[in-house]
C-alpha cells in the first residue's frame, strides 16, 4: 500500500467505519420501496388497460390485428 493511504486510514474516525455499509442499507430499502409502488401502480385496472392499449397499438403497427387479453 501506499504511504499516502496508510496514513489517510489511521486518520479515518472511528464513526465513520459503517458509514458505506449504511449507505448501501438504505438503497435497498428505497429500492424495495419504489419496486413496491411500481407493483401496486401496474396491478390497478387503469394501468393494465393502458399496457393493453399500447401493446395493441404496437401489434396494428405492425399490420397484425390486436389480441383481446
Amino acid at each position: 500500500m501506499s504511504k499516502a493511504l496508510v496514513a489517510v486510514r489511521r486518520f479515518r474516525k472511528q464513526s465513520e467505519r459503517g458509514a458505506a455499509t449504511a449507505e448501501y442499507a438504505v438503497s435497498m430499502v428505497a429500492a424495495c420501496g419504489l419496486g413496491g409502488i411500481l407493483i401496486a401502480l401496474l396491478k390497478s385496472d387503469a394501468m393494465v388497460a393502458l399496457l393493453k392499449a399500447i401493446i395493441n397499438f404496437a401489434l396494428k403497427a405492425t399490420g397484425m390485428d390486436g389480441v383481446q387479453i
